[in-house]
């Protein structure tokens, strides 16, 4: 198996996944391991400029899919108000 029918699998493998549970792969669970571990490996050598020309498209396509499944925060740590500077001024007030 040539490099590039390896990173097609590989890529094919996380896209399928994706899209079929509708989250990303988990860190914490060993069989998504690997399809995580290798996107991290392959968004560091985009960021790097070393990634392939002809795997560019493919890995945007396969970015804009991870980031529409997100997770989200469970706690709200700011209103939309405040979502401008970060903090939320109830936060640090005293209550006594």
């Amino acid at each position: 198996m040539t490099q590039d029918e390896l990173w097609e699998r590989n890529y094919q493998d996380t896209l399928n996944f994706i899209t079929e549970h509708k989250k990303r792969p988990s860190k914490h669970r060993l069989e998504e391991h690997k399809m995580l571990n290798w996107y991290k490996y392959q968004k560091k050598c985009f960021a790097k400029g070393k990634l392939k020309p002809n795997r560019i498209d493919r890995f945007t396509h396969l970015v804009d899919v991870f980031n529409q499944y997100l997770r989200k925060n469970q706690y709200a740590y700011t209103s939309q108000e405040d979502a401008g500077n970060g903090f939320h001024d109830d936060l640090f007030k005293r209550t006594t």
